[in-house]
Formats: structure tokens, sequence, C-alpha cells
């Protein structure tokens, strides 16, 4: 091993870092000439490289320095009787007499190798006598040329091979030969005592070849497709292919066809290797990608059907390879695409094995029913009970969707109508949850289980608020004139909460036609206890019967009480509709930054259990609120955000709500033409019958206001009165209706009928509605006469800053502008839209902005009036605004809309006395005397 390589290692692509190799294999091949045989065992895992790197080797060596034969095993052909041997002379380089000599005596040998008798041990003496023909035939070869053999895949060679080999290997000891054979020890050879006795010769020399490194990636890497996109992909294939070159070509192979970052590309080089390793591997893989990532080893041999040592060694390869970390996949999609490689039949039958196993060991629930739905199995008599409990473990770990999944399958375990009821309920509210579209196709069901008496009055009156949602008015309606028909099967308890169901939907549906159900026995319910510790349905109904009288300070009382423990949940819709309506109280009383603030509590709850319906509802609230607290662009990104989470056609009839915020703050940001494409789309029809739709025709009733169509304006909010009759006795409800109807009176002309209704709307108010107070007043304002406008929107101003609603302060602001600016005081107008611009561009309101904006910083003056002829000085120069400079101009322009001299030189940043100096000239120029008589 001393002699120096006769020549250089020339460049074998993709083989990096292999170097140290290809140099002791030289080496050998060298130290070859002075008549010593040399043997080499390359050693790698799967997929190593070790075909690779031999076969590189064997073509490199020139025809003028060795005679090179070369043989390949391979499972498939292990049972050909001499088939690796005698590919050795399957070569040009062997004279063509050698090779058919060789071919005859192979021939012989492989006759007389298929009519032998297992059971005799000894070879034929034909036998011993042709391996002594084929020793003395690579003899003479080896002593005419330097004699270079390679055999692949040591572990694959067939018997009779193998005891040929370990004839001929000894007596190649004294030839100028180098053998150089590949092997896994990790795999199960054709026979492990032969393979054992072949290598066991004193010159053999083992080369361990392993996988590769970062570096190594990285240089391969850059070899094809560049430094950097060397650089990008480095990283994420080396953690993938673990270093395993087979895999890592077949992701290199993979990205250059263009098929960039796939997923697949993992299980696809994973699938190749396995191709060509033991069947164990295989099957372990497969018990692994059933059981998922960490599954015990034991857990894993038991499902394979292999014992302790042979699923360790399985394991201990496919890590060796690099091809598995631990007991989990490199890949996201590996354990799918594994099994989507088994036959349908066989993965079937894995899986079930699976939930039979892991039901007998006690493993947790849920890992024994992801099993049972994997092949929709439900024959075990356990499996009902299993998968019930696994829904129950999903929704404490907020799983919905799979929750709803194991519900599913368990229905069909169920055989009495009682009990698959109680499920397709429980079904139905996680499905609402989820996605209310997938819901309404179970509605019929669940409607037939509690016509035919299948229900308790819990499940029916969950299912009340569902197709109440959906706007199924007629059938709620039926549905509660079957239950008080069976009155006397009800308890009180039951005619309590069918009671309250009533109440609720009078709030939901103010024109809600249906009788009130027998009311409960009082002495049955001697106390009444607080909102927020009754049952959901009658929080929800208490809180709907303080918001339908209007109170403000109960309502918020009320609202704020039942918050601190209102939570979404999966036992009932009810829980969800409490918080919602709570949330909803506080927002039509003005509560904005309470209301604000439990939004994005209950917002994190939803999130946390994983229900998508409550989020979009919740965020339709958040929407609302800063639509009246005047911040039209984060009510504009939250009901597109609501609209986003849950598609239009999914809303039912709640859909007004963040359909009318979008719409309304369209409007006041003067964007009209979007507003009008909103309000094209199709609505649910019952949605105008709802309070959401109090939201939609509030906000349509504004985009006809704002587009010159009073008469349909005021239509639309005449029906919210109409819907509101029996609503807000001491308060303004969800809508300040009274105070938009007369504004479109005003629109009209119809001053007197406007007046009217503004002053029914200030005496409705309770003290705690500063907001609807201050609306009232500036639309009173409109209709009272001009000496009386400005106190009045004055007072508007002072109320309506209680609320911090920034769009109606700048409105009224602006109101209160026009208003000084009609009674001839213009300074006082000018300091008003001073006051008006900042509000109204902090609120978002473009078109409010234009209306009143100033002269700002970097602004351009105004042009004096073309018709206004310029004056002549009496020694000929120019005089009047044509005699000013542009500075000038811009100075008189600020001072005449009524900016003090301070406030001049803070926007143009001069000085306080140039200002002065300015203004002096200015006069002198136009000849005026006062700041009132430039404009």
């Amino acid at each position: 091993m001393n002699a120096a390589p006769e020549n250089p290692i020339p460049h074998i692509p993709d083989l990096v870092e292999r170097d140290e190799a290809l140099t002791a294999l030289d080496v050998l091949l060298a130290d070859s000439a002075s008549g010593r045989g040399r043997i080499a065992l390359v050693h790698a895992p799967l997929g190593g490289g070790k075909s690779k790197l031999l076969h590189g080797f064997l073509e490199t060596v020139a025809p003028s320095r060795a005679l090179v034969l070369s043989a390949t095993a391979s499972g498939p052909e292990r049972a050909v009787p001499f088939g690796v041997l005698s590919q050795l002379f399957q070569t040009p380089q062997v004279p063509q007499p050698v090779r058919d000599d060789m071919d005859a005596l192979f021939t012989a040998m492989t006759a007389r190798e298929e009519s032998a008798d297992p059971a005799t041990a000894s070879l034929p003496v034909e036998t011993v006598t042709d391996l002594r023909r084929v020793v003395l035939t690579l003899v003479d070869l080896a002593e005419s040329h330097r004699l270079v053999i390679g055999i692949d895949n040591l572990h694959d060679v067939d018997a009779p091979s193998l005891r040929c080999l370990s004839s001929i290997l000894p007596r190649l000891r004294n030839a100028s030969s180098l053998v150089v054979m590949t092997d896994d020890t990790g795999r199960r050879a054709t026979s492990t005592r032969l393979r054992a006795e072949l290598l066991q010769q004193p010159n053999v020399h083992r080369i361990d070849l392993g996988l590769l490194t970062r570096a190594g990636v990285h240089r391969l890497l850059t070899q094809h497709l560049g430094a950097a996109e060397a650089a990008r992909l480095t990283t994420g294939f080396a953690e993938v292919s673990g270093g395993n070159p087979l895999v890592l070509q077949n992701l290199l192979s993979d990205h250059r066809a263009g098929l960039g970052d796939d997923p697949r590309a993992y299980s696809r080089a994973l699938l190749n290797c396995l191709f060509h390793g033991e069947p164990a591997l295989l099957v372990v893989l497969r018990a692994l990608a059933v059981l998922g990532d960490g599954a015990p080893p034991q857990r894993l041999a038991r499902l394979a059907g292999l014992d302790a040592a042979a699923a360790d060694s399985a394991l201990h390869a496919l890590n060796s390879a690099g091809l598995l970390d631990g007991t989990a996949f490199r890949g996201p999609t590996a354990a799918v695409d594994v099994l989507d490689d088994m036959p349908a039949a066989d993965r079937t039958a894995l899986r079930r094995r699976a939930a039979e196993l892991l039901h007998a060991e006690g493993a947790p629930a849920v890992a024994v029913a992801e099993q049972l739905v994997a092949v929709g199995h439900t024959g075990p008599p356990w499996a009902g009970d299993v998968l019930l409990e696994a829904a129950r473990d999903s929704l404490a770990a907020h799983r919905t969707h799979m929750a709803a999944v194991y519900l599913e399958l368990a229905e069909h375990t169920r055989t009495d109508d009682s009990s698959r009821a109680a499920l397709r309920a429980r079904l139905g509210r996680l499905k609402w949850q989820l996605q209310p579209p997938s819901a309404v196709h179970s509605l019929a069901p669940l409607i037939e289980d509690v016509s035919a008496g299948h229900t308790d009055t819990h499940e029916l009156i969950d299912l009340l608020w569902t197709l109440s949602w959906h706007g199924e008015l007629d059938t709620v309606h039926g549905l509660l004139q079957e239950a008080q028909a069976r009155h006397h099967r009800l308890n009180d308890v039951d005619v309590a909460a069918l009671h309250s169901v009533h109440t609720w939907l009078t709030c939901v549906y103010p024109a809600y036609p249906g009788g009130v159900p027998r009311a409960p026995d009082p002495a049955a319910t001697p106390h009444r206890a607080p909102a927020h510790q009754l049952d959901p349905w009658s929080t929800a109904a208490a809180l709907a019967e303080v918001l339908i009288r209007g109170d403000a300070t109960r309502i918020t009382a009320q609202a704020n009480a039942v918050l601190h423990t209102a939570r979404p949940d999966h036992h009932s819709l009810w829980s969800g509709e409490v918080a919602l309506l709570a949330l909803l109280c506080l927002v039509y009383t003005d509560n904005f930054e309470t209301a604000t603030g439990w939004c994005d509590h209950l917002l994190a709850e939803a999130s946390t259990r994983n229900t998508p319906t409550w989020s979009a509802v919740f965020t339709a609230v958040r929407a609302e609120t800063a639509l009246r607290a005047g911040d039209l662009n984060a009510a504009l990104a939250s009901s597109q955000e609501a609209l986003d989470l849950l598609p239009a056609g999914a809303w039912g009839v709640a859909l007004g709500l963040p359909l009318g915020t979008l719409v309304l703050a369209k409007v006041r940001m003067g964007r009209l033409d979007r507003a009008a494409d909103l309000l094209a789309e199709p609505f649910p029809e019952a949605m105008l019958q709802s309070r959401y739709g109090l939201h939609y025709l509030y906000a349509r009733g504004h985009y006809r206001l704002a587009t010159g169509q009073a008469r349909s304006a005021l239509a639309d909010f005449l029906l919210c009165g109409k819907l509101m009759r029996k609503w807000a006795v001491h308060g303004t409800g969800p809508v300040p209706w009274r105070t938009s109807a007369a504004e479109a009176w005003l629109q009209l002309g119809k001053q007197d009928q406007a007046g009217l209704l503004a002053r029914d709307e200030l005496s409705r108010l309770s003290p705690g509605s500063p907001r609807a107070r201050g609306l009232a007043l500036r639309v009173l304002a409109a209709a009272a006469g001009t000496a009386e406008r400005p106190r009045l929107l004055e007072e508007a101003v002072d109320v309506i800053k209680e609320c911090d609603d920034k769009f109606e302060l700048a409105r009224t602001l602006t109101d209160l502008s026009h208003a000084h600016k009609e009674a001839g005081d213009h300074s006082s107008a000018r300091r008003a839209a001073r006051r008006a611009w900042p509000i109204a561009r902090a609120s978002g309101a473009e078109a409010l902005c234009r209306e009143v904006a100033p002269v700002t910083p970097g602004a351009p003056a105004p042009s004096e009036p073309a018709d206004r002829p310029a004056r002549k000085n009496p020694k000929g120069g120019v005089s009047g605004v044509a005699a000013l400079t542009a500075r000038e101009k811009h100075v008189a322009a600020l001072a005449g809309r009524g900016y003090t001299n301070q406030e001049i030189a803070a926007q143009l940043l001069i000085t306080h006395s140039t200002v002065e100096q300015h203004l002096t000239r200015v006069f002198r120029k136009l000849n005026v005397k006062r700041r009132q008589e430039l404009p």
C-alpha cells in the first residue's frame, strides 16, 4: 500500500467528498503492479454512492494499464447460478476464444447446479474441475495483463458465484490483480457464511464511504446550478437528503426538471432507494408512515410483523443512510406518499391492524381514531366509543375539524335513533362553526329528528338558532308550534327555554310573527339569576330584552357583566350568540373602546378554538365599532377581512352587518362607485326582516342620499323604523333611523318634517346617548333658522366629542363652518373649517377633506379671480394681486382664511416679524386696512 499512484486521478462528475476513496483505490492499483494481488471492499449505506464510485473508478483505468472485468449483482438475479461470475468474461477486452470457452463452461456448470440435490453439501467433481479452469483462465489473463475485477453489490451475488469467488481470490493473491467489491453489511447476503469466507482474505482493504457533509452538498449543487443557486438551496437540500447521495441526486434532478421545491421530491427519492433495499426496510417504513413520527420501535416492530432485532436493524440501516431522522421522515408529505405507493387493499389492512394494535395497547383515543378514519373502519365493537372520546379530546385541544370528522364516523356506529340524532346535532354545531354552508346540508335530517321526537329541548333550540341564522323563519315558527303543541310533555325548564328563544327571536327579527310560548310557572322559578349566570339561551333572551327596551345604562351594565364569562364553545351555538349580542349592546350604546377590547379578546378565543365562523363574526363587530368611532379606514379593512374569512353566501342574514359597514365606510370615504358595486351583490331575502338588515338598509339609505336619491333613501330609513316599531322605547336602537330620515326630508326641502323627526329622536334619548344626541342636534340645526343654527351645532360638537366619533365630529364642524359663513362670521367659519379638516383626514373621509381643505404647507395659494382687474398705483406701477410676490400671495391667502401670524410663520417656516413685513406690503399693494378685507 506504499506505492504511489501511477497517474493523477481524473475528475469524475458528481463524485464529491470521495477523493480519499479514489486515491486509496489508485494506490492499490499501483501496488498490484508488483505482482501482489489486492482486494478492496467499498462499504457505504443504502444510496451512499458505492456503485457510482466503483464504476467511476473502473472507467478511469485505461486499457493500456489493465484488463477490466466487471459484474453487477442484483436481488432479482440471486437465484441465477453463476450469473455474476459469468458476467466477468462478457467484455470485448477478453479474447473471443476465451469468451466462447467460458460461456460453454458456465452453461454446463449451471445445468449441473440446477439439477443437483440441495441436500448435498459437497460440490460435484465436474464442478470442481471447471472451477480450476476458471481460475487458470484468470491467472493466464493476469500474466499477460494487469487484471482489475469490479463486482458491485456483493450482498446480492448468487451463492454459486460466491463459492467460486472464495476459491478464485486466494489464487490471485500472487497475481497482478486488483479486485474491487462494493458491499453493505447492513443488508443480508445471499449466503452470510460464504461472504464471510470471502472477506477473510488477508489482502482485503476496507474503504468506508460516509454521507455527504453540508460542504459536499454545496459543492455538488454548485457544479450543477451555479454558486448563487447553491447558496440558496444548500441548507434545505442538506436537511432533506440527510447527506444521502442518491436522495440528493433525485432532489437535484427534480429541481432541474422545473419541479422547484416540491416536497414530494424527498418521497420519490426515498422510495427509489428502498427499491434497491431489503424488504424489511420498506415494511418498517410503511409501519412508520401509519403510526407517525416518533412511534416507539417496539410498536413499529409489532405492526411491521418483525421481531425487535430485525426492526432495530432496519431502523439503524435507514438512519445510517440518512433516510430517516430517528423515527421521523425528513419530508412533510413522505408518510402520505409512502402509503399512496402501497396497493389499496394492503394499505387498508395495515391501517386496520394499526387501529387494533393501538387499542390493545391502550393508546390515546385520537391515535386509534386516526387509523379508523383513514379507512372508514367502524367494525370493531369498541369503535364508536373510541371515536366519541377522540372527538372530546380533539375539542379540548381545539382541533375542531378533526372532532367533526370523528363524530361523522361515530354516527355510523350507533343503531338507536336518539343516539344518532344527538350525534347529528353535535356534528351540526361543529360544522356551523367551521363553515356554515356545510351545515346547511345537515339541517333537513336534524329537522326530521326533532319532528320524530328523537331530540331533547336543548338540541331543538340549537337547531332553532341555526335556522334563524339562515333566515328559515317559517321552519322556526313551525318547530316552535310543534313544541308548544307538546307542552304537556315539557317541564318548566323546557318551557322557560322556549320562551327565551321567542324573546330572542323578536330581537333578531323585530317583526317576528310567532305567538309567545306558554310562560314558565313563576312558582317553579322563584328567583331569576343574573343574566351572566343563566343558560346561554336565557342570557341571550335577557340581553335581547334590555336591548329592545333601549335603556342605555342597563344595556351597558348587563353586557359588561355577561362578557366576563361569555365565550364561544362547542357545546351550544348560543354561547357564541351571547358574546355577539353583548358586543352589539356595547356598540349600540357608544361604548366603542370597551367593545373593541372585548372584540380583541373574543377574537383571540375564537382563533385558539379554531372556529373561523366566530372569528369572522367578531371581526364584523369590530368593523362596526370602528365605523361608529369614525375610523373609516379601520372599518373598511375589518369589514373586508370579515367577508374574506367567511364568504358572503355563508353569512346567512348576518351578512347585513359586515356588508352594511363596508358600504357605509365606502360612502363616507367618497367611493360611491365601489359602494354601488357592493349594493348590487345578492343577499338573503330574509335579511331585510332581521336586525342585521337594519345595518344594510341604513347604509343603502346613506348611499342614496349621497347620490341624490332622497326619496329612495327616505324609504330605506322609514323601513328601518317600521322594523323597529316595538324597539327602543327610551333609545335609538341599532341605527338612528329618525335622524337619517330627517336628512332625507331636508334634501327634499321639507325642513318642518325634518325638524319634527329630529326633535322626536331627542325626546327618546337617555342621558347616556351622546352620539345619537349629537347627530340629532346636527340635523335639527340644519332644519333651524340661520341665526339659531350655529348655537345648535356648537352644542352638537360638544356632545359628539364625548363619544369620540371622528367622522361625525368632522361633519358637524364642517356644518358649523358653513353656518358661521352664512351668518357672516367668516373668522369663526375659518376656525371651524381648520378644526374639521385634520379630523376628517384622520377619519379617512376623503370627500369631507376636499370640502373643508384649508391651504396647507406646500399647497399653492388660491389664484386671483380672473374677472378682477389689476389696479394702477399713482406712480404708474401695477397694484392689486398682480403686484404681489408669490410669498406675499401665500401669506395673504393664509391670513384671509383666519390664520394668526404665529400660525402662518410656523407653516411657512419663517419668522413672526417676516410675516408682519409681508402683510404690511400686502395691505399697501391691495389698498386694504384690515385682515377681514383680504378674502
